[in-house]
């Protein structure tokens, strides 16, 4: 999650390291400009690892996700090759018809989508 919106969501300051998580991939949402994840053998996420994060913000973060998704335990890689448990948030298999199949492309979001993005959720937290 960008950093931009994660300070948004939560209230705690947690330590948070590049990591990359195997078996999945980031898809484009329909009319949206946020991904959703999915599992794909042959794909991988890079992302950050956020560590030790408090049961109420991740009660915050699991109401922020929605019923579109579910929190999966799942082993993702540091850049020096530690491993660590962690939870990610996937698509449920009922919701697949909100995925496109286009890869979601990282640099649009960052150079344009983040603020339609923030804005469209700003009240949440």
């Amino acid at each position: 999650m960008f950093d931009r919106v994660w300070s948004r969501l939560v209230n705690g300051h947690y330590t948070a390291i590049p990591a990359t998580l195997h078996g999945y991939q980031r898809l484009a949402v329909k009319d949206e400009e946020y991904p959703v994840a999915v599992a794909e053998p042959a794909a991988t996420i890079t992302g950050m690892l956020y560590l030790n994060i408090s049961l109420d913000d991740i009660a915050r973060l699991d109401k922020f996700e929605g019923d579109y998704y579910t929190r999966l335990p799942v082993p993702v890689i540091t850049i020096k090759g530690v491993i660590y448990p962690a939870e990610t948030y996937i698509l449920k298999p009922n919701y697949q018809h909100i995925a496109t199949s286009h890869v979601w492309d990282e640099k649009h979001f960052r150079t344009h989508g983040i603020e339609k993005f923030i804005a469209r959720y700003q009240g949440f937290h």
